[in-house]
C-alpha cells in the first residue's frame, strides 16, 4: 500500500520516513510533499492508499486537502491528520469529514504503527466486505431480489439494469435521514417514469438497485447485522405497496422507514461500543487501562470514543474510571480488614498516597475514617 506524506516542515517528513519500518508493515512511501496544493496535483496523476498530512500548512491546509480530494473524487485513500495543536475542534472536524485517525506531534512511532496496522486491517475487511456484497448482488439484484422479497416480479427475460442517478441521490438522502430530500427525489423519480414512459421491468430493476444499495449501507452501519434481518425489515415495511402500486407516497413512506432503521442500527452500534468499554472497566479496572488503548482495541477513533463516552456518562473516561476504582475500594474497606495499601493496589493504585488523595476527593474523608464510620460493629 502506498503512502503520501504532506507537511510543510521538511525535517518532519524526513523523520516520518524513518520513524517506523514502513516496508515491514506492508507500506511504501509514494512521495513527500510540502503542502496541500502539491498533494492535489500529485493525486490527480497518482494513486495512493494512505494520505498522512499536517493539519496546518500554507496555501492549502490538511482539512482543505481532504475536502477537495474527496469532492473532486481524486482518491479513496485513508486520511490521517497530524497536528502540533492539541485542539479537539480540529479532530472533530477531521472525523466528520472522514478522517480515519488524528495524531499529535511529535508523532509517537508506536501510535503510528498501530494506525497503519489498523489501516491494513480495515483494507482487509473492506476487500472481504466487497466480496460479500458482490455475493449479495449476485443473489438479490434484479428480478431475483424482487421475487425473493415479495414474489410479485417473475420475468423470464433478462434486461440490462438501468442505474438511475436519482437512486444514488436517494440512497444518500436515506442514509442521512433527510426527509425533505427523500420526498423531492421520489417525486422526481416517478415524474421521470411517466415522462419517459419507462416499462414496469425497467422500474423494477431500478428499485432493485436501490435495495442493493440500502442493504450495503445497513451492513456498513453494523457489520454484524444479519442479512435476513434486513430482508425481513424490507419485506415487512411499505416496500411491497410501493412496488406493486407504483405510488410515490408509498415509496416515500418506505424510504423514511428505512432511514429510521439505519439510524437505529447506527445508534445500536455506538451503544454496543460503550457497553464494551463498560465491560472492560468492570473486568480490568485494577490494570493500567486507558481510553487510547481501548480505542485501539475496539478499532474506533480515540477522540470520537471520548466524545461518545462523555455524552452518555457526563464525565470523562478518566474520571469515570477513578470513581469506579474508589467505589470498589470503599466496598473492600467495609467488607474486609485488609491493609489500605493492599486495597489501593487491588483497585489499580501503586502509589498509596495518591490513592488516599483520590479517595478523599471522592468520599470526603480518608480511607481509615471511612472504614471506622461505615464498618458494622
Amino acid at each position: 500500500m502506498k503512502v503520501l506524506i504532506v507537511d510543510d516542515e521538511p525535517f518532519i517528513t524526513q523523520g516520518l520516513t524513518l520513524l517506523i519500518d514502513w516496508e515491514k508493515e506492508g507500506f511504501e512511501i509514494a512521495a513527500c510533499l510540502e503542502n496541500g496544493s502539491q498533494a492535489l496535483d500529485f493525486l490527480e496523476k497518482n494513486e495512493v492508499d494512505v494520505v498522512l498530512t499536517d493539519i496546518r500548512m500554507p496555501e492549502c491546509s490538511g482539512l482543505e486537502l481532504m475536502e477537495q480530494a474527496k469532492s473532486r473524487e481524486l482518491t479513496n485513500a485513508y486520511f490521517v491528520i497530524m497536528s502540533g495543536y492539541d485542539d479537539f475542534g480540529y479532530a472533530q472536524q477531521a472525523i466528520r469529514m472522514g478522517c480515519l485517525d488524528y495524531l499529535l506531534k511529535p508523532v509517537d512511532p508506536d501510535e503510528l504503527t498501530e494506525i497503519m496496522r489498523k489501516i491494513s486491517h480495515a483494507e482487509e475487511e473492506k476487500q472481504a466486505e466487497q466480496q460479500r456484497l458482490a455475493e449479495i448482488e449476485s443473489a438479490y439484484l434484479g428480478r431475483n431480489m424482487v421475487a425473493k422479497l415479495i414474489g410479485t416480479y417473475d420475468s423470464g427475460r433478462y434486461t440490462r439494469i438501468t442505474y438511475n442517478e436519482l437512486m444514488d441521490e436517494l440512497v444518500q438522502a436515506i442514509e442521512l435521514d433527510d426527509v425533505r430530500k427523500i420526498h423531492d427525489l421520489v417525486y422526481e423519480f416517478y415524474i421521470e417514469v411517466k415522462e419517459k414512459n419507462l416499462t414496469e421491468e425497467t422500474v423494477n430493476f431500478n428499485i432493485s438497485y436501490l435495495l442493493y444499495q440500502l442493504i450495503r449501507i445497513a451492513t456498513e452501519q453494523d457489520p454484524e447485522v444479519n442479512h435476513e434481518e434486513i430482508m425481513t425489515f424490507i419485506s415487512e415495511s411499505s416496500f411491497e405497496r410501493s412496488l406493486v402500486w407504483g405510488n410515490s407516497e408509498c415509496m416515500i413512506s418506505f424510504c423514511c422507514e428505512y432511514a429510521k432503521y439505519i439510524a437505529q442500527l447506527r445508534s445500536q452500534s455506538a451503544h454496543s461500543v460503550l457497553n464494551d468499554v463498560e465491560k472492560e472497566i468492570r473486568e480490568h479496572y485494577a490494570e493500567n487501562i486507558s481510553l487510547r488503548e481501548l480505542s485501539r482495541k475496539l478499532y474506533i477513533n480515540n477522540a470520537y470514543l471520548g466524545q461518545m463516552f462523555k455524552k452518555k456518562y457526563g464525565v470523562s473516561f478518566k474520571d469515570y474510571l477513578t470513581d469506579y476504582r474508589i467505589n470498589q475500594a470503599a466496598k473492600m474497606l467495609v467488607s474486609s480488614d485488609r491493609k489500605i495499601i493492599d486495597i489501593a493496589e487491588d483497585v489499580g493504585y501503586k502509589d498509596s498516597d495518591y490513592f488516599v488523595q483520590k479517595f478523599i476527593e471522592r468520599m470526603g474523608c480518608t480511607p481509615s475514617k471511612y472504614r471506622r464510620d461505615k464498618k458494622p460493629e
